[in-house]
């Protein structure tokens, strides 16, 4: 369907409360810690928490994978299907629970 979609993910791992996020969908979805999604269905795609577009990032090759990292976490690493390409974001990434 290309689309993405926000749920709730339930103690057991079941999804509830599914809803549309943005009409777009892509290879990889990424989050930063304000709350914005990268989405990469051919460019950078990036929306605010309430789903509506904000930026896009061009790049000269198809997205398959978006993480964030470097020191700060405030670097966004976007694979192509032949390169890599990395942009300085406002906000870090999501981290991991530990």
């Amino acid at each position: 369907e290309q689309k993405t979609y926000s749920a709730t993910v339930a103690p057991d791992g079941t999804l509830t409360n599914m809803k549309l996020f943005a009409e777009q969908g892509g290879e990889s979805v990424a989050q930063d810690a304000d709350g914005n999604v990268y989405a990469a269905p051919g460019q950078v795609f990036v929306y605010n928490p309430s789903g509506r577009l904000i930026d896009t990032i061009d790049v000269a090759d198809r997205p398959i994978d978006l993480i964030f990292g470097g020191r700060d976490g405030k670097t966004l690493f976007i694979l192509a299907r032949s390169a890599l390409y990395s942009v300085r974001t406002k906000f870090g990434g999501l981290r991991a629970s530990r």
